[in-house]
């Protein structure tokens, strides 16, 4: 298990409290799974593994002199490692799962009747219990309200009735956007290895490959890395087909299909996301027009990723400088995002027409100029680049050329 640098998670607490002091919050509550391992540094299992929505809480509070507090059922938080995580505090609330202690190691045991499922109510009258503890049930508590089901957030006003409650979104994109030396240190190993994988698979594709073949030599490849590495999403394609697919195709792969691979791998949490394009054989006219129309326009986003720079403009330029090299009709959302946490590899800021957020240094983005074409197949190029004080580092090193296999 990759241990946590204990300065990213001070350095994390140092820019929260900074942001929490500038709106005059008292404190902010983490109850996704990424953004509660992002402020306490313990990755919840009901949350990652199980997937469970609403289990757990990280309360961080402005004041400095306050432990974090981490509300975890009993069952998760036998588990807790609390030597490895900052200053902080665990309170439990129970679940299904019974727990004895025959030799009397923690001084009590839970009595009361066992809900049959986690229950929201009790978590969220524990954290009002912490509110007030802390003198703070009447302030102002940020809360990730927009990735809530329904029956949650009325759970969490009824318990927290007292509280002023605004959205915390907004604050965790600002503060993950910037990365510390330890995520950066995470997200190149994870970029290394997505490369290692994607290399090694690449040197078993032959005439008669299938997608599903090509996926397996990937996963197998990544298995050699010891810290938690594996495979995040695979989202590699042949031929003609360009659909994302849980399912990967059987179909052996012919001379002139384009082999895409859009992957990602998992380090601590922190996860790549990088795609190159191959051919078996010779490229069509179409997939080099295609091709070179894309690589134009990529090359271009990387020279002008600088701080300062306002991501729309990049897109505008960029999205222009395609259409001129060969795919007039071309049309993107966005040609990038932020990469870190996120379980869906994309989030933001994102490289977009209308997205208010300047380039920065510190930030880890991913820079992606996909083609998605009926009769064609998927045709991507994408990097992850390190934003620095003069431009950028990429911090995945294979070739942009369209590779023939």
């Amino acid at each position: 298990m990759v241990r946590i640098d204990p300065e990213h998670l001070n350095n994390i607490a140092e820019r929260a409290r900074l942001i929490m002091e500038k709106e005059q919050i008292d404190a902010i509550v983490a109850s996704t799974c990424e953004n509660f391992y992002y402020l306490s540094g313990h990755p919840s299992t009901f949350m990652y593994t199980l997937r469970m929505n609403e289990v757990a809480l990280a309360v961080m509070f402005r004041n400095p002199d306050h432990k974090t507090i981490l509300i975890v059922n009993d069952f998760e938080a036998a588990g807790v490692a609390t030597d490895d995580l900052p200053p902080c505090e665990i309170r439990t609330y129970p679940t299904w799962v019974d727990i004895d202690d025959p030799y009397g190691l923690t001084g009590g045991a839970f009595e009361g009747k066992r809900p049959v499922s986690p229950q929201a109510d009790e978590m969220f009258g524990l954290l009002q219990r912490v509110l007030d503890e802390h003198g703070v049930s009447r302030g102002k508590i940020a809360v990730e309200l927009g990735d809530m089901r329904h029956s949650a957030v009325l759970a969490l006003q009824n318990a927290i009735h007292k509280a002023e409650l605004v959205e915390a979104n907004r604050i965790f994109t600002v503060l993950r956007a910037i990365k510390t030396t330890w995520e950066i240190e995470q997200l190149r190993k994870a970029c290394t290895y997505a490369e290692s994988g994607m290399t090694e698979a690449v040197r078993r594709i032959r005439a008669g490959s299938s997608a599903l073949e090509i996926v397996n030599d990937f996963r197998t490849a990544l298995m050699k890395y010891e810290d938690g590495s594996n495979a995040r999403f695979h989202m590699i394609s042949v031929g003609a087909d360009f659909a994302p697919t849980h399912r990967f195709d059987t179909r052996p792969c012919e001379p002139g299909d384009v082999i895409k691979f859009d992957v990602g791998v998992d380090v601590a949490g922190y996860g790549s996301d990088i795609a190159r394009t191959f051919v078996l054989g010779s490229p069509s006219d179409v997939v080099k027009r295609v091709y070179d129309a894309l690589r134009a326009g990529h090359d271009r986003l990387l020279q002008m990723i600088e701080p300062g720079r306002p991501m729309s403009s990049a897109f505008h330029e960029v999205m222009a400088l395609i259409r001129r090299s060969g795919l007039p009709h071309y049309n993107r959302g966005h040609l990038g995002h932020s990469a870190g946490l996120s379980l869906a590899a994309e989030e933001a800021p994102f490289i977009g027409p209308s997205e208010e957020a300047i380039f920065r240094s510190g930030m880890v983005i991913c820079l992606e100029t996909p083609y998605y074409g009926h009769g064609v197949g998927s045709i991507m190029i994408e990097d992850m680049v390190l934003v620095t004080d003069n431009g950028c580092e990429r911090l995945n090193k294979l070739s942009r050329d369209l590779i023939m296999l």
